[in-house]
């Protein structure tokens, strides 16, 4: 199994060098919520160890990041999916470099909207943490099947 918590350093990391944010407050959550707000983005792992890494955040996060990131600031669908599928890849990125686990990860891909159910695998194990920041939050969840 991933070691959930090298995946939370690592956006801690990624958002403390990248975004300039130092000051995350965070807490493990039960369970994903039941229905997800702004953007998501996903990747999925594979190689001796499996599982898909989520990442939602709010849109002031989204346009916080465009900004750090030197990304064109837009209101574009397509510009917000995109900055939330990098900040996810160099979370994961990021992770990889400090796990003893070798994996490979697909590109990221990303959903927008408000209110809209995420689909994961029946009988996966689900780590969630939300991240808080201000006017913002970010939740990630590591879903894993039983091994």
């Amino acid at each position: 199994m991933l070691d959930f918590e090298i995946f939370s350093a690592a956006l801690r990391h990624v958002f403390a060098d990248f975004i300039g944010l130092k000051d995350l407050t965070s807490e493990l959550i039960p369970a994903p919520p039941e229905k997800f707000q702004h953007v998501t983005a996903k990747i999925d792992l594979s190689g001796d160890v499996a599982g898909t890494l989520w990442l939602n955040i709010s849109d002031p996060g989204i346009k916080l990041a465009m900004e750090k990131l030197q990304i064109p600031n837009s209101d574009e669908d397509r510009m917000l999916m995109d900055t939330a599928g990098e900040l996810l890849n160099i979370i994961v990125g990021s992770a990889q470099r400090n796990s003893q686990d070798r994996y490979d990860f697909s590109l990221p891909s990303a959903y927008k909207g408000d209110g809209y159910p995420v689909r994961f695998e029946e009988n996966s194990q689900k780590t969630t943490r939300r991240f808080i920041f201000e006017n913002f939050e970010a939740i990630l969840i590591l879903e894993q099947l039983p091994t």
